[in-house]
Parts: structure tokens; sequence; C-alpha cells
């Protein structure tokens, strides 16, 4: 075998080694443990001290991953009811965009896939969360649409309207809004919806 070859296997070994490492979870951290106790040295057996230490390590890493679990699946939850966008696998394995309000979770093991139309959508897959407005959110931006759309239709039209007791007629010349409300401009005044009576 040349030195190419010795070269190779290093390598792959390499690799094989990270590979394992980045996929250590509490289970392969104790079968190792339990390994390293059957297969020690009984002349030499193992410190106590050394013992406690990768005990130690062990909660640690148990810890650490029930954390992450508790703190994903509260975030899952907190998504109910909200639009999320995310991107998924199809059935062909193509990549593709999917937006919906999250009706429930379902959790399978340590993940947790938020329903989306009936489709499951992986935690981990989601792009984007925003709060859905309430009905009440609607309708009021839908009323402040209809008036903006009535005042526009006014631009350029004589009116007559009522302020203060005083009669104004005039064109409207413009529209402004303040603190939310629309204000039609005619000559000097600012008039509200409600002050006009009349538009010819």
């Amino acid at each position: 075998m040349g030195v190419n070859g010795v070269t190779n296997i290093a390598g792959t070994a390499n690799s094989k080694v990270k590979e394992f490492n980045d996929s250590l979870n509490k289970d392969a951290f104790l079968n190792l443990l339990v390994t390293q106790l059957r297969y020690q040295n009984p002349l030499e057996p193992m410190d106590d001290k050394e013992f406690i230490s990768q005990m130690a390590q062990f909660s640690s890493l148990e810890q650490a991953q029930n954390t992450n679990k508790i703190t994903k699946l509260n975030s899952a939850y907190n998504m109910v009811g909200k639009i999320i966008t995310a991107t998924i696998s199809d059935e062909t394995g193509n990549l593709k965009d999917i937006a919906g309000i999250v009706d429930s979770v379902r959790v399978k093991g340590n993940e947790a896939y938020l329903v989306v139309d009936s489709k499951e959508v992986p935690y981990e897959s989601v792009n984007e969360v925003t709060d859905v407005i309430t009905s009440i959110e609607q309708n009021q931006l839908m009323l402040q649409n209809i008036r903006f759309s009535m005042a526009y239709s006014m631009l350029g039209k004589n009116i007559k309207a009522k302020q203060d007791k005083v009669e104004i007629e005039g064109k409207v010349e413009g529209l402004k809004s303040v603190n939310g409300s629309i204000k039609l401009i005619v000559g000097e005044y600012e008039l509200s919806l409600e002050e006009i009576y009349e538009v010819r």
C-alpha cells in the first residue's frame, strides 16, 4: 500500500471520529462510560475523582439536552395561533415555502412539529413568526380604509359643512391625517367627514 492509501485511510478515520463526536448524545456517553468501566484494568481501576468527573459531565449533558427540549417545546407552543413562514421539503425532496396559521403542535420523540393546514412543519424550518391581528383590529382597519376612500372621493368637489355653528362652503383642496383622523382641507378649514352634510 502506498503513502496515498495510508493518508486516505487516516483521513477517513478522522472524519468518522468527528462524525461520531458531533452526534454524541447522553446515551452514547453512558455507553462509553459503561464500556470504559467494563474493560478497565482491574489492577489499576479508574480513579474515584475521574469517575465522579465523568458522571458530572453526564449529568450536565443530560440537563442541557432536557433544557433545550423544554425551551424548544415552549417556543413551539407559543407559535399556536400565529402566522409562520417556513421552508420544508415536499414529497419529491424539493424545498418549498409554506405560510399559514399554526393550528397545533405535535411532539414526536425530541422533535416538535407545527401543524399548518394539516401539514407538519418541523420547528427548525420556521423562518418568521407574525402575530395575527384580532377581528376588532381588522374592523378598525376596514373602517379606516372606508373613511379614507370617502374622503378621497370628495377631492375637487364642492361641499357644505358645519363646524362649531359656522357654515362652511367650498371646494375640497386636499386631505390631511391628524392623530389618525382624516381631515378635508377647504380653504382655511380642516373638516372631519362628520361635519360635511352636502357634496356636489
